[in-house]
């Protein structure tokens, strides 16, 4: 048997906590349906027993990830009518595991019992002690638990920790703003322990790269966490915006820019479907677009709710929070802001934004190229794109090698014979070498360089991409794979 605690939803009014209780049990029913497993049911003042189930392994591994649920014990149950029965099934399970440790009794009681907590650990203590080396309260080898509810006892000697939190769908829908990135997964699974179920928007700049990169995140992140729902998800094509921000000089604030139309097709789609936020993986001050005064600048135009739970916290926290709950992506391309930031973004106004966004009718060409699919089918979705590696490896003789970094980087370093070029310059550069050529693009982690070669390959050129780090060390290792141009 395993007794599932919860902590909040025990201070809601008797009807909220009601429904959050049936929430939770169906959530938890649907985890152990997709993990082939079952068990039965039963609530009992705040605790939830689960009973009847073979693997307890995959049980507590579904416990573990089920949002709503606070800890969880394996234990085994007793009916008692008088102490010395307790004491009795206490030597009985613990006699055996006492030899040469220090052990500690620790008891709490609901219901009517006509003696305290205080007294059954003494008793419970008093009957182990000869079997032990001692008792330590402080720091224990061995921890007697047990937990009592009217006349019958539960033993265990540890708990589990769930999420916590309330349970998924308890709470009212919201729109995230996700990425195959660190911190917007983070954000997403922060709001889904808050018991919001979540649609999911993605906005592909360098499909399909970064296409692949966000389903092997959604996919970790829904199959883990995401017990009793389906969620929708949204995948925009943003190819249009790249070009549109990246290749033109007459943009006052790229970078600001695009989020407020992440922002405003999120807001679009929140609207149309029911949801009544958005929420968001921004950290206070973490890169220039997400100062306080850049998020005010975002933000006006926007008549919903926007949610960051993040905003507090760094990207060491962020990075360990990813890392724990399983959505740390395998490789990090960068951010969204590196396609656009050719100089610092501090001080941009709303006058400046609201320039931009009327240059392009940015949203309603991302939402032209809307695809809705179910995390349900993700797999199918991703079966579908074709495979195309676009990483540097082995290329033909004399391809064009172009360098996609800042020019002060250029000039500290570059692959010889390179070309300097900035995003916007890339279908120029393909029209002017022709489509018969190899191309090699890099940057600094990849997502410039990989929207680059997506481009080219658009245009029929045949095209990879690299990061700085790794054409250097080609370089370095004698055996490169490029000729210089």
């Amino acid at each position: 048997m395993i007794v599932v605690r919860y902590s909040e939803i025990g201070l809601k009014g008797t009807r909220a906590r009601r429904m959050m209780e049936n929430r939770l049990r169906s959530n938890i029913r649907q985890g152990l349906l997709s993990a082939g497993e079952s068990a039965d049911f039963r609530w009992e003042r705040g605790r939830l027993f689960l009973d009847g189930y073979s693997r307890s392994e995959v049980v507590m591994d579904v416990l573990r990830r089920t949002m709503g649920v606070k800890s969880f014990s394996e234990v085994t149950e007793m009916k008692f009518s008088k102490p010395s029965e307790i004491v009795d099934m206490a030597i009985q399970l613990y006699s055996g595991l006492l030899s040469g440790k220090k052990f500690a009794v620790r008891s709490r009681r609901a219901g009517g019992q006509n003696f305290t907590s205080m007294n059954l650990n003494l008793l419970v203590g008093d009957a182990l002690f000869p079997y032990s080396d001692g008792v330590d309260l402080e720091h224990p080898e061995v921890e007697v638990n047990i937990e009592l509810r009217d006349n019958r006892a539960y033993f265990f000697s540890g708990s589990h920790e769930g999420p916590g939190g309330l349970p998924i769908g308890s709470e009212g829908k919201l729109v995230a703003l996700v990425s195959g990135g660190i911190d917007s997964p983070v954000a997403a699974w922060m709001a889904m322990k808050r018991g919001s179920p979540l649609e999911f928007v993605f906005v592909s700049l360098a499909h399909p790269v970064d296409t692949m990169d966000f389903l092997w995140v959604m996919k970790r992140l829904i199959s883990r966490w995401v017990h009793g729902f389906d969620p929708v998800i949204h995948i925009l094509d943003g190819s249009a915006i790249v070009r549109e921000l990246a290749g033109r000089d007459d943009y006052l604030a790229p970078s600001v820019t695009f989020k407020r139309i992440l922002y405003s097709t999120a807001q679009r789609i929140a609207m149309s479907t029911g949801a009544y936020g958005i929420v968001t993986g921004e950290s206070l001050g973490q890169v220039s677009s997400q100062t306080p005064e850049n998020l005010l600048v975002i933000n006006s135009g926007i008549d919903f709710p926007v949610y960051r739970p993040l905003a507090g916290m760094d990207k060491d926290e962020i990075t360990a929070m990813a890392r724990r709950i399983g959505t740390f992506p395998e490789s990090n391309k960068g951010e969204f802001c590196s396609l656009f930031s050719r100089n610092s973004v501090m001080g941009v106004t709303s006058d400046q934004v609201n320039h931009d966004i009327g240059l392009f009718p940015f949203v309603d060409n991302l939402l032209s190229s809307e695809t809705v699919i179910r995390g349900s089918t993700l797999d199918e979705y991703a079966s579908s794109i074709p495979v195309t590696d676009l990483r540097g490896g082995e290329f033909g003789p004399d391809p064009v090698v172009v360098d996609l970094r800042g020019i002060e980087k250029f000039n500290e370093w570059h692959y010889p014979g390179s070309l300097h070029a900035r995003m916007g310059d890339v279908r120029g550069i393909v029209d002017k070498f022709g489509r018969g050529k190899t191309y090699v693009f890099y940057c600094q982690k990849g997502l410039q360089s990989a929207y680059a070669a997506s481009e080219a390959r658009k245009m029929g050129a045949i095209a990879y991409y690299l990061t700085s780090e790794a054409i250097r060390r080609m370089t370095q290792s004698g055996k490169p794979n490029i000729s210089e141009t």
